[in-house]
């Protein structure tokens, strides 16, 4: 998104990326290329920045206020299914190849009594 500044004509992108890798020196991405600014003097510099932070927090504010305008409500948390007093039974861990081997055990013991 672009938003214009009214009194230079300029244009800022509220993703706009800018930073400062000297006091002196400031960069964003243009629309074709990367932009550099070479301030002569650190002041000059620190008052564009700050103007600069200025509009893109507005911006990122503003955007964020339409976002929540925008937002559907969050939907209602519906209670979980009764059972009517029912014991829902607890999910059973499969068993291992060693217990599976245990519980057939157990039931080669248990026919070998009964016959």
């Amino acid at each position: 998104a672009v938003v214009s500044t009214q009194s230079t004509g300029e244009e800022f992108y509220l993703e706009m990326d800018y930073r400062t890798p000297y006091p002196y020196f400031h960069t964003f991405a243009g629309e074709r290329c990367m932009v550099g600014l070479n301030f002569c003097h650190d002041g000059e510099a620190q008052l564009f920045l700050d103007a600069v932070n200025g509009i893109i927090n507005r911006n990122k504010k503003r955007k964020e206020k339409i976002d929540a305008q925008n937002r559907p409500p969050p939907a209602a948390v519906m209670p979980p299914p009764t059972t009517n007093n029912i014991p829902v039974p607890e999910p059973v861990a499969p068993l291992s190849k060693k217990d599976k081997k245990k519980k057939d055990k157990k039931k080669d013991k248990k026919k070998k009594v009964l016959c």
